[in-house]
């Protein structure tokens, strides 16, 4: 007890101050990095958008529609409509190529929202890629449409970047762009 006593007595009481105080700072600067880096993840979080492709169908007709269902704007950078053979180039082409004895199927029976390339798509919004109106016609084309595929490549603001294959996205390490014969639009 003693050796306790003259081991105290020797610490300077303004050293002891001072290293706790160090000690105590540097304990509080770990932990508000820790906040900033908690912080950033979760605003990052709230900019992610989430593209999904699903065919919808109603008492007007059916059709392709591409939702953001995320939290932030997604940027198309790229995107085909395909089949296993075929890399369509305008919604006519997919139009002509599985229905071509069609004589009513033209612009005039679909609406589109034509080429979004570039295009920023808001939360919550859905563009509808192709709706065609119900007719005999486009009755049977809808049956003959079933192997259709649309991929889209898209970003969001902080420069991150997905793919949607098969109406789900994927997370990529950079922006991804089709080969221009398969890119729908040009």
């Amino acid at each position: 007890m003693k050796k306790l006593f003259t081991f105290l007595k020797k610490i300077n009481t303004n050293s002891l101050v001072a290293g706790s105080a160090v000690f105590i700072s540097a304990c509080a600067l770990f932990l508000s990095l820790q906040e900033i880096r908690i912080m950033r993840d979760q605003q990052k979080a709230t900019m992610y958008p989430y593209l999904t492709i699903d065919m919808r169908y109603n008492e007007n007709g059916f059709g392709i529609i591409l939702k953001n269902s995320g939290n932030g704007l997604a940027k198309i950078t790229s995107y085909k409509v395909f089949n296993d053979s075929i890399h369509f180039r305008e919604w006519l082409d997919v139009l002509q190529t599985y229905m071509p004895e069609a004589k009513n199927i033209n612009y005039g029976s679909i609406n589109t929202e034509g080429n979004i390339r570039n295009q920023m798509i808001p939360p919550g919004e859905s563009k509808s890629l192709i709706f065609i109106k119900w007719t005999d016609e486009t009755r049977e084309l809808e049956k003959r449409m079933q192997d259709i595929k649309v991929s889209v490549s898209y970003s969001s603001l902080l420069n991150e970047h997905w793919i949607v294959e098969d109406g789900i996205p994927k997370q990529i390490e950079e922006p991804f762009s089709f080969l221009i014969e398969e890119e729908f639009g040009f």
